[in-house]
């Protein structure tokens, strides 16, 4: 198969609409076209990277610089760390880091680094991932543990409003509230699918000792991501029994992009949104507000969190401009993803701790995983100039 008909075989099966937005997003750069096809990511890798890795962690199968965020936990503090986990699975480590480390590569193009400045960030995260392991300690990064500009991210997003960013996304009809659709980040609903929305998020509120809202007031279709477009997604606003308003994103969970390409077998998830919800649960030290797997009388499953202005990926735009904050941004980046590997260890088959840290002393993986990343962004390029130019043609 060509690329392109690989393409067109993992977003099989997606709304039509949502997916010539996909498709039409996937234009837009390599590193957006990157993110949306982490499927030719790691059929490249299995088949390229020899490199034995004895290692098993769980992790969000997709990790990028993108896949990093800001989210509101139970304790209402804000956290910055992995906040994807559609593709988690046990894997080897480098399978990680490596998708990790291309995108790297990747973002360094868009910023108009240099090669010497590009590797050094690589390197960074990496021994900073390393370092991380050896201690065998896992950290979290929140507004008093940050610094640079990362502090300054979150808080600027700590002084969002709940009320305020209510107020952005609904509007007033006769008297009641109801979410704005602007045909761009929220669609209207059919009757059926909002039906089946409200009857799941019923069914599950029944079943909650402490229930977070009492009624849904509206029902939205929800325009967002990259790779995910395309699935069901819905946008849901809620009242409690203070008559105080949230707003609740609701995902279709699909099976995992490494599903037929991971060379370790995984547990019997009941669902694939639990899979979703319990990989998180690991790697997380707190977990996003009213994270959940819901499952529907189709045997359909979903992931329900709250949605919250609190809830941002970070991105590399926001950058400075000073190569120090750069580089430290991405050495708490690696911090992140080596505690989120040590805080899972040793569950249902992942590395203990001891066989992580002999890991992070081993050099010979080091030194491939940096030459195969260093290499692989031309692949990508190679990918994106064909994806355009069938797009152009109409093919897509």
């Amino acid at each position: 198969m060509t690329s392109l008909d690989k393409i067109k075989a993992f977003n099989a099966g997606r709304d039509e609409q949502l997916l010539l937005r996909k498709y039409d997003r996937m234009m837009e750069g390599v590193f957006r076209f990157f993110r949306a096809t982490s499927h030719l990511f790691f059929e490249d890798l299995k088949e390229h990277f020899t490199t034995q890795d004895p290692t098993r962690v769980w992790g969000c199968g997709d990790l990028h610089l993108q896949n990093f965020g800001t989210y509101k936990a139970d304790n209402r503090l804000v956290y910055f760390d992995l906040n994807d986990f559609d593709d988690g699975q046990l894997m080897p480590a480098t399978w990680e880091l490596a998708r990790m480390l291309v995108s790297i590569h990747l973002a360094a193009e868009e910023l108009a680094l240099n090669k010497r400045e590009c590797d050094a960030l690589t390197v960074a995260f990496l021994e900073s991932y390393n370092q991380t392991l050896i201690l065998g300690k896992p950290i979290d990064i929140e507004r008093r543990t940050a610094k640079g500009m990362l502090k300054n991210f979150i808080e600027n997003l700590e002084s969002r409003k709940r009320k305020q960013f209510i107020k952005s996304r609904t509007v007033e009809v006769k008297k009641t509230l109801k979410l704005k659709v602007d045909n761009d980040k929220v669609l209207p609903i059919i009757p059926e699918k909002r039906q089946m929305v409200e009857q799941l998020l019923t069914a599950w509120l029944k079943q909650h000792p402490n229930p977070f809202f009492k009624r849904v007031l509206d029902v939205a279709v929800r325009v967002t991501g990259g790779a995910s477009l395309g699935l069901e997604r819905y946008i849901v606003l809620v009242e409690n029994h203070k008559e105080k308003r949230y707003l609740l994103d609701l995902k279709e969970a699909r099976p995992s992009t490494l599903t037929d390409l991971n060379p370790l077998s995984q547990p019997a998830w009941p669902t694939e949104a639990d899979r979703i919800v319990n990989i998180q649960n690991r790697v997380n030290n707190v977990l996003p507000t009213l994270l959940n797997a819901l499952l529907t009388d189709v045997s359909k499953s979903f992931v329900l969190k709250e949605l919250q202005p609190e809830q941002d990926k970070f991105d590399y735009n926001y950058w400075d401009g000073e190569m120090d904050s750069l580089e430290d941004l991405l050495r708490t980046m690696a911090q992140i993803t080596a505690s989120g590997h040590l805080r899972s260890s040793g569950r249902q088959g992942s590395s203990i701790t001891d066989d992580l840290i002999a890991f992070a002393h081993e050099t010979t993986w080091q030194k491939d995983l940096l030459h195969y990343c260093a290499q692989y962004p031309q692949k990508v390029h190679r990918d994106y100039f064909i994806f355009c130019e069938a797009y152009e043609e109409g093919i897509f």
